[in-house]
């Protein structure tokens, strides 16, 4: 008898925002549970249903968020926390902003 590998459930997180208010989600069955609960998150913080918007979703990974003074921001997707908050304040900083961007957010999804 052959061992059965089984591929890894999907294991899904999403990051959503709105001028400044933000939602996440992580370890959900799907795209959609990952980015309705990370909207509801997010429309809950900015106090208005139907606000946000998701800006990163991911399945078995890590996600981020970063800010600037000034409304800027960028969402990274990597392999590890450290990896997607590098490229999420990378993103956000190719924004010109006249402060260095910070890391507001950042989440993995693993099973």
């Amino acid at each position: 008898m052959f061992p059965v590998h089984a591929e890894p459930s999907p294991s899904w997180g999403a990051i959503a925002t709105q001028q400044g208010w933000y939602g996440y989600a992580f370890d959900q069955p799907s795209r959609g549970a990952a980015e309705l609960a990370a909207r509801a998150q997010c429309d809950r913080a900015a106090g208005r249903p139907g606000a946000c918007a998701v800006r990163a979703y991911f399945d078995r990974a890590c996600g981020a968020l970063a800010t600037g003074n000034y409304g800027e921001w960028g969402t990274a997707v990597a392999p590890t926390a450290s990896a997607a908050s590098k490229a999420a304040a990378g993103q956000c900083e190719s924004h010109l902003p006249t402060e260095p961007c910070k890391v507001v957010v950042s989440v993995c999804s693993r099973r």
